[in-house]
């Protein structure tokens, strides 16, 4: 019985919640192809539009994950089910994952048919830099209410680590094009912290 409630809810999500951010993460895939070369790269250029572009699929796909409830009267309703509305959360945050995964693996995908050196230890770079930068879009999103702060966090972010290269320390998002990969560990612990705790704001507000 439950298995069926999560079902219908991830359906009723998908149809009204899901298409335009995934049509958007979708644009941004498209638009690295045609950016970046992807054909006969070495391990330290694959790791370059993998870093520099595609992170921006996890602020497309995660930042607006609360956006429906933003909407006082959506929000009364949705509180007012039985479902636990950190249930409907985690529903969500899983598709969104997926697509993530998916989107990443199709554009690595590319690349590997255009010879370029690519390994699973890229795509997994690539997935955890875009779900840590989603992250911040999420949790600045959460916590103040507002799609369009976390948004504004997500770039002000981005632009930090673009502006000062090899200079974040353990929250480097492109230090797989400096040939290092420590940090991604730093960035999953980081991308857990943040959701939880956009997640629980998210619900405990009023």
């Amino acid at each position: 019985m439950r298995a069926k409630i999560y079902l219908e809810i991830a359906k009723t999500n998908l149809r009204h919640n899901f298409l335009l951010p995934f049509a958007a993460a979708v644009g941004i895939l498209l638009l690295a192809g045609l950016l970046y070369g992807t054909t006969a790269l070495d391990a330290i250029e694959t790791a370059k539009p993998l870093e520099f572009f595609l992170c921006f699929i996890g602020a497309a796909l995660l930042t607006p994950l609360f956006l429906p409830e933003q909407d006082k009267d959506i929000r009364d309703v949705v509180l007012s089910k039985k479902v636990n509305y950190g249930i409907v959360c985690v529903i969500r945050l899983f598709y969104n994952l997926v697509a993530l995964i998916l989107l990443v693996a199709a554009f690595g995908l590319k690349m590997y048919l255009g010879e370029c050196v690519i390994t699973w230890t890229h795509i997994w770079g690539a997935v955890v830099t875009a779900l840590f930068l989603g992250a911040i879009g999420l949790f600045a999103a959460g916590i103040s209410g507002n799609v369009v702060i976390g948004f504004m966090a997500v770039i002000l972010f981005y632009l930090a680590n673009y502006g000062l290269k090899g200079k974040m320390g353990v929250f480097c998002l492109f230090s797989m094009s400096f040939g290092q990969m420590g940090q991604k560990w730093w960035l999953l612990l980081g991308a857990a912290l943040l959701i939880a705790a956009g997640t629980y704001r998210q619900m405990r507000a009023k």
